[in-house]
């Protein structure tokens, strides 16, 4: 889980995360990722801070999101959806090629084969991701406020790497881990 420590003087800050544990045989948070949600929202509304909630069409995400917005914001506040954030994803250059990519290999070996200047059909290069990125930060981000994005581990990886803030190893268990991810400030 990312740490929140750094936030309490935090100006226009952009939270951006992969969503709660799931079940490995669907698409929705398993019961511990429900659990993982709602203490992150805790940690967060601890803050006391205005903050805007954005999702992945993913599920997942869309569920990651919803519990965290229902603690921070209440039950009859919205989250927004950004297909930025996945489906496909703001890394995906052609979804055609990109899909071909995820139904053999793990998201974790695209981003590998992806830093080495491999994927290129499928997936854009790294300026172009953080180019695109700062954009989509800049149009969307809660001025003077936290904006939190969900998003999958791909995504997380591809455009932390891009923004030069982080960078997952594919090696023993140094992936994207749920409700990890970065924090970008504008």
């Amino acid at each position: 889980m990312i740490s929140l420590n750094q936030l309490q003087n935090s100006g226009n800050t952009c939270i951006f995360i992969r969503h709660g544990e799931k079940n490995l045989n669907g698409y929705d948070l398993s019961s511990e990722g429900k659990k993982q949600s709602l203490e992150f929202a805790e940690k967060l509304y601890l803050l006391n801070k205005e903050i805007n909630v954005f999702s992945s069409p993913e599920q997942r995400c869309i569920e990651t999101a919803t519990i965290i917005n229902n603690r921070i914001n209440g039950e009859s506040s919205n989250i927004s959806l950004s297909s930025a954030l996945g489906k496909p994803g703001i890394q995906v250059k052609n979804e055609i090629e990109y899909t071909k990519l995820t139904d053999t290999m793990r998201c974790r070996d695209i981003f590998s084969e992806w830093k080495r200047g491999k994927c290129c059909e499928a997936m854009h290069r790294p300026a172009i991701i953080k180019e695109r990125m700062i954009s989509f930060f800049e149009k969307t981000s809660f001025k003077n406020g936290i904006t939190l994005y969900i998003s999958q581990s791909g995504t997380v990886a591809c455009t932390g790497y891009a923004l030069n803030l982080t960078d997952y190893k594919n090696v023993d268990h140094e992936w994207v881990d749920y409700l990890d991810g970065y924090i970008f400030r504008l």
